[in-house]
């Protein structure tokens, strides 16, 4: 049932899953403990359509970072203005 069409990374597995769960098939996801994915890296070509592209820097995201690590980024210039806040503070203090 996979979309042999598909060029490029990815799309072709939710699309299939997709499928499934618009037919009549019960679709159960569960891990089977003899199944693992091989890393590998993945490189998300500028050829990609929008949703593939789209879909593989979320799986880079998810397997490759952190969820501290993306919050950090996510957050960075938030936490970069407190910190500016926090050093001029420091720097108007009066000496003692």
């Amino acid at each position: 049932g996979f979309d042999l069409e598909v060029k490029g990374w990815g799309v072709e597995d939710v699309h299939l899953y997709r499928k499934y769960l618009r037919s009549d098939q019960i679709v159960i996801r569960t891990p089977v403990s003899g199944l693992f994915h091989l890393w590998h890296e993945k490189l998300c070509a500028d050829e990609l359509t929008p949703e593939q592209y789209r879909m593989c820097i979320q799986s880079k995201a998810m397997n490759e970072a952190s969820h501290s690590h993306l919050g950090m980024l996510v957050f960075r210039e938030e936490i970069e203005t407190h910190l500016r806040k926090q050093a001029y503070k420091t720097q108007s203090r009066p000496a003692e």
